[in-house]
């Protein structure tokens, strides 16, 4: 199950990836933009805004796990039994949570769609290059490939809105890998708990990377998005 979750995190890292390749681009062209083509630059914070709102709930995903620990040396009566049990509930409330925050994405695509067409007048991979043709980066084979990657974003099964759909599938599988570790059958055992700490220390690192990754990428785009509000 490990390997698993960690390859699912592999595929959430690569959307993040795109996400701040395309957000690094629009910060070294937005003041070429500013003064060459300022009428674009409203629908351009706003795409932005909606690619950032995936890495929000990405980073709220990731957190779920890393604020758990077991404390495995006062466990002499099951308490963490009963603490763990009572997180892994409240995490199924998170979770529903997240899983409407994620649906709600599906429908922010279409927007990254539209404020494309409103910038460039075509939502297709050419038509989201010559956004990018509009920062000065002198490189149409890297307009090309950014425009691939937000069209992949906002096209492709809706890949914003999977990341994040990925990203819940990896906590709900790590979660479920160490409640079967302390037991099975609705039983868990206080002498599993040094087990199940082990896993959940191997998942820890995993899992905390990931909310870094977003949670640096989200901020770059909430300050990216204030600088092409000015």
């Amino acid at each position: 199950m490990l390997k698993d979750v960690v390859d699912g995190l592999t595929l959430v890292a690569d959307g993040i990836k795109s996400v701040t390749a395309i957000a690094e681009a629009v910060k070294s062209g937005k003041d070429y933009l500013k003064t060459k083509h300022p009428e674009v630059q409203n629908d351009l914070r706003k795409m932005v805004q909606e690619l950032g709102k995936s890495l929000f709930v990405i980073k709220q995903t990731s957190a779920v796990l890393t604020n758990f620990r077991f404390a495995i040396a006062t466990d002499t009566q099951g308490t963490e039994l009963a603490r763990f049990n009572d997180y892994f509930i409240k995490s199924k409330t998170e979770a529903q949570f997240l899983r409407n925050r994620i649906d709600d994405l599906r429908t922010h695509c279409s927007k990254v769609r539209e404020h494309g067409t409103r910038i460039s007048g075509s939502a297709t991979a050419a038509g989201f290059a010559k956004i990018f043709s509009l920062l000065g980066l002198g490189s149409p084979e890297k307009e090309m490939e950014l425009g691939e990657r937000l069209d992949k974003l906002a096209y492709e099964d809706f890949a914003i809105a999977n990341s994040s759909d990925q990203m819940l599938k990896c906590l709900e599988d790590a979660l479920r890998d160490v409640q079967d570790t302390l037991g099975n059958g609705g039983a868990m055992y206080p002498q599993n708990v040094p087990d199940a700490a082990a896993l959940l220390a191997e998942y820890g690192p995993e899992f905390e990377r990931m909310e870094e990754r977003a949670t640096e990428a989200a901020m770059e785009i909430r300050d990216l998005a204030k600088d092409l509000g000015t």
